[in-house]
């Protein structure tokens, strides 16, 4: 019994060590890229784009979509979501892949700003303590602004205006409740939903896009079936 409570210190104490020296890692790299474009920088980078769109310009219902399906909790926490982070690791470990991420709509940004789409878990790290500074910087509605403007919709499109454009002929104000609903599915796996070759699978990110808004009360199941059913090309 001794013995495996002297083991079980010490395998404790190592994944305490592993999990510290992780997270200083993640610290430096965060220090690296901040140090080399200030956050401000980086944002007004953005912002200064020829396709950038601002908030109001936006279809509200759009916007409401992709905070239903990405981060519903986005206007009423600070910080990490640690339920969906939880979440998604309990879906990786279930399925034996990556098929969430638990990121926050802060971290993406983050994400989106300095790093790739590559999975490192040293980046993750550093998202975190991003995440931290775009908090203290922005708003959340500029956070959710910058967002849309950076997200990459699949078919060669980033950012919302490109896509509503590129895909439907409109701008970002003028979509319709089945174009919005659609949009907003995209980005977490462009490459899998883009429209031109996964319509289908699109349509099926959408129903879930339309479900999460039913779950927040957003609309009722009545109005996400009509919106489902709406051909977005018409």
């Amino acid at each position: 019994m001794k013995i495996i409570k002297k083991w079980l210190r010490r395998a404790l104490f190592l994944l305490f060590l592993s999990i510290m020296l992780l997270v200083t890692a993640g610290y430096v790299q965060y220090r690296i890229v901040i140090e080399e474009t200030p956050l401000i920088e980086a944002i007004a980078k953005v912002q200064t784009s020829n396709d950038y769109v601002v908030l109001k310009d936006i279809d509200p219902f759009f916007l409401q979509a992709v905070v239903a399906v990405e981060d519903r909790r986005f206007y009423q926490r600070q910080g990490l979501d640690i339920r969906a982070l939880g979440r998604a690791m309990w879906t990786n470990i279930k399925n034996l892949e990556l098929l969430e991420g638990g990121s926050t709509i802060g971290q993406q940004v983050g994400k989106n700003l300095y790093f790739d789409y590559r999975f490192n878990i040293l980046r993750k790290i550093a998202e975190v303590f991003l995440l931290f500074d775009i908090e203290k910087t922005i708003s959340k509605d500029e956070t959710l602004e910058l967002y849309v403007n950076m997200n990459y919709y699949g078919d060669g499109y980033t950012g919302i205006k490109r896509a509503s454009m590129g895909y439907f002929n409109r701008l970002p104000s003028e979509l319709t409740l089945g174009q919005a609903s659609l949009l907003a599915g995209l980005p977490q796996s462009p490459s899998r939903f883009q429209l031109s070759n996964h319509f289908e699978r699109a349509k099926v990110r959408q129903k879930k896009v339309l479900g999460d808004m039913v779950d927040l009360n957003i609309i009722t199941q009545q109005q996400a079936e009509k919106i489902y059913l709406e051909d977005v090309y018409e």
